[in-house]
């Protein structure tokens, strides 16, 4: 008997070849970002500060909104949209996990979906292409040591990149395509102004990327487009002032980020470049990105490209000039990973000089993959200069400032024992407080401790990123990045001590009641009613502006004239 294979039987063969060969055609984009998931999960871990983050998603489920302190309105998240995000997940999956792992989980997602989409972005690039697209520059990036730390980390690290990956999805999306239908334009315009939401300092890659949109998208319907980009910025803004009674978040205060630290931004930038070599991964992305807008010759990818890259340069600029970070890489992490997203070719048979290039940065990944470590931690600080916090912490999750006085656990256990008082940062026994029924307690590092102390214990931040006062006064000269300010201690004393105290301590009280504090404080501790709301909004320059002395004898003599 013979059998006969209809057409449609005959195709299925051809069908499952073709669909093997997309796949194979397809995997290659996407190794940047299996190597960060498996890369990130080895090295998973949670800083220190990403105990803030946890600090206030317990405070908005006790009822106390977005605040570290409950009755103090202090914005210290840097970004909103991780803070949203982890107060979702909370909700969603608390009952089946602790709010650590949900973090660190949530973590290590934004950064594979980061690179999963910048692969598919190069993709999208090289559309009507055949052969292996490469992203060579994703791939460099995946190789390096710190990029694996921060792919967890709690922080909002792999949120930036994934902005940051989608933006250049949607550019090459519209450099394809011209126009889009009326809902996708929307949404685009909605992604690149996230920007603000993500990381504030991200506003400089928005700007480029935003020329870059009104360049390539058609027809321009420029109303439309402001609406969608600027919407949700816009009313998150009008919130802020509102609400917390700044311009800024605390922490860009605290941090100083509009100050000029060049000699020590430069010194972070080789900090982060020198350990990996990182020159020789910057000139293959450099070269790579060159040749193939040498080929394309598209002028609509090349705008994409440009604005892509001048978005990397303005925030590596900017990160330089603040004086970066005292944490090894972290803040040049951004820049680096949009230096890499236009980086990609096409490997196809016929080309030799297609192949020996990604044969070239395949084995610099791999060199810089199995011999490239962060650099060692200083052996003595109390101010950290700029270190490698996974390698501080051990990559576990410690308290730091037992030593010293109370810890978290300590302080949380005392409050359940109904004890109440005004504890220093050194202090085991607590001094009177102005309010009885507060537990106040002072620390220097307001990560982990904080978060252990619980939702009762008022804490106060010497170092300014949760309070009012030390956000607001100049950097004292020779501190390291992120650690720049601080007030006396007479100003803590006198807002939470009942004792008398000193001189200072006497200053402290009166320059409270005189000048800017009284409607500053009143701004973030009073009641929010409308009235309060609209008057911040009136007064949230002046306070975002206002400088607070670091002695507050000095304070007296300028207010209580």
């Amino acid at each position: 008997m013979t059998t006969v294979l209809t057409p449609a039987v005959e195709a299925q063969p051809a069908r499952r070849a073709r669909r093997s060969t997309a796949v194979l055609l397809a995997a290659p984009a996407y190794v940047p970002a299996v190597i960060i998931a498996v890369a990130g999960w080895s090295h998973r871990w949670m800083d220190e500060d990403a105990f803030i983050n946890l600090r206030i998603v317990d405070q908005v489920f006790a009822g106390h909104g977005p605040v570290f302190n409950a009755g103090e309105r202090v914005e210290a998240a840097t970004s909103p949209l991780w803070l949203g995000i982890l107060v979702a997940a909370r909700g969603l999956f608390g009952a089946f996990a602790s709010v650590v792992w949900i973090t660190l989980i949530a973590s290590l997602v934004a950064a594979t979906l980061a690179f999963l989409v910048g692969g598919h972005a190069a993709r999208v690039l090289h559309r009507g292409r055949d052969g292996l697209v490469v992203p060579v520059g994703l791939l460099l990036v995946a190789a390096v040591a710190v990029v694996w730390d921060f792919s967890t980390s709690g922080l909002e690290t792999g949120l930036v990149w994934l902005w940051l990956a989608s933006s250049w999805l949607v550019l090459v999306s519209v450099a394809r395509a011209g126009d889009v239908a009326t809902r996708k334009r929307f949404a685009f315009g909605v992604v690149l102004g996230l920007a603000p939401l993500v990381r504030p300092e991200l506003g400089l890659m928005m700007v480029s990327l935003l020329v870059a949109w009104f360049a390539l998208v058609r027809p321009r319907r420029i109303v439309f487009d402001v609406v969608a980009v600027f919407s949700l910025p816009v009313a998150y803004e009008v919130f802020r002032m509102g609400y917390y009674g700044e311009v800024v978040p605390n922490t860009a205060l605290a941090k100083d980020a509009g100050g000029l630290h060049m000699s020590q931004g430069w010194a972070y930038a080789q900090n982060f470049i020198t350990p990996y070599r990182l020159w020789l991964s910057l000139a293959l992305i450099a070269a790579t990105v060159a040749a193939r807008l040498l080929t394309e010759r598209d002028r609509r990818l090349a705008i994409a490209t440009a604005a892509m890259l001048v978005a990397a340069l303005l925030d590596a600029l900017y990160i330089v000039a603040i004086g970066g970070d005292y944490m090894h890489g972290r803040l040049l992490l951004p820049a680096f990973f949009a230096l890499g997203l236009p980086a990609s070719i096409v490997v196809r048979k016929a080309r030799a000089l297609e192949v020996a290039a990604v044969v070239v940065a395949i084995a610099w990944a791999v060199t810089s993959v199995i011999a490239f470590r962060p650099p060692p931690v200083p052996r003595t600080y109390l101010l950290s200069p700029i270190a490698d916090w996974r390698t501080v912490l051990g990559a576990r999750i410690v308290s730091k400032d037992g030593a010293f006085g109370l810890n978290g656990h300590q302080a949380s256990a005392a409050y359940k024992r109904g004890v109440r008082g005004y504890f220093r940062i050194t202090d085991k026994r607590p001094r009177a407080a102005k309010d009885h029924d507060a537990f106040v307690l002072t620390l220097g590092s307001i990560g982990i401790p904080a978060y252990d102390a619980g939702t009762h214990v008022w804490v106060v931040d010497i170092g300014g990123l949760a309070e009012p006062l030390a956000g607001r006064t100049k950097p004292i000269r020779g501190r390291v990045a992120g650690h720049r300010k601080q007030v006396d201690y007479a100003w803590y004393d006198a807002r939470f001590g009942a004792a008398k105290g000193n001189a200072k301590v006497v200053a402290a009280r009166r320059a409270l009641t005189c000048g800017p504090l009284p409607g500053l404080l009143e701004a973030v501790d009073g009641k929010l009613t409308p009235a309060r709301f609209f008057s911040n909004i009136w007064h949230s320059v002046a306070y975002t502006r206002l400088t607070v002395p670091y002695d507050p004898v000095v304070a007296e003599r300028m207010w209580c004239r």
